[in-house]
């Protein structure tokens, strides 16, 4: 097998096992309606580490789009909100693993993920429903969510990282 195979393999695993993860974080019950923990965005931080940006990016657009594809919200204000927030903290987490990760642990980047995801959210309700900056008033309290949320997820994938042989 070339190494042009394997990483497509890899890349198709990855995709494969986040898009499994966030079909069953949407059917797990919440406290809160927009707090989940995050572990596809888990699975993009593992392929930022292991495969790259680009693989990262490649593996969040087709997990959001197969899982909207599965649950039935593409093109529903749903799908926008996984969207925007997944593609920013993608690139948020692509800029720091690259950028501070002599300063950073892979949970502290995940934080950063965590945080990006719902400003993107954010930012997309208040496109969505003409609102303009008004979503942002509740940042404080999506960021007292986000925060814990990606000290777990990063701890998880930290852990997952420790692991796995090198690819």
């Amino acid at each position: 097998m070339t190494e042009s195979t394997r990483r497509l393999a890899r890349i198709a695993l990855l995709v494969a096992v986040a898009t499994t993860l966030s079909i069953a974080e949407s059917l797990i019950p919440k406290p809160l309606p927009w707090l989940r923990l995050g572990l596809a965005n888990g699975v993009t931080l593992l392929a930022i580490v292991r495969l790259g940006f680009g693989a990262a990016l490649a593996i969040t657009a087709v997990r959001i789009a197969l899982a909207g594809l599965l649950l039935g919200t593409i093109g529903s204000p749903t799908f926008v909100l996984s969207v925007l927030g997944g593609g920013l903290a993608t690139l948020v987490m692509g800029i720091a693993a690259r950028g501070a990760a002599r300063w950073l642990s892979l949970i502290g980047i995940s934080v950063l993920g965590s945080v990006a995801h719902v400003i993107g959210q954010l930012a997309a309700l208040g496109a969505l429903w003409g609102a303009g900056a008004g979503p942002i008033l509740f940042l404080p309290v999506f960021v007292a969510g986000a925060v814990p949320m990606g000290i777990v997820t990063g701890a998880i994938i930290l852990a997952v990282h420790r692991r796995l042989p090198p690819w």
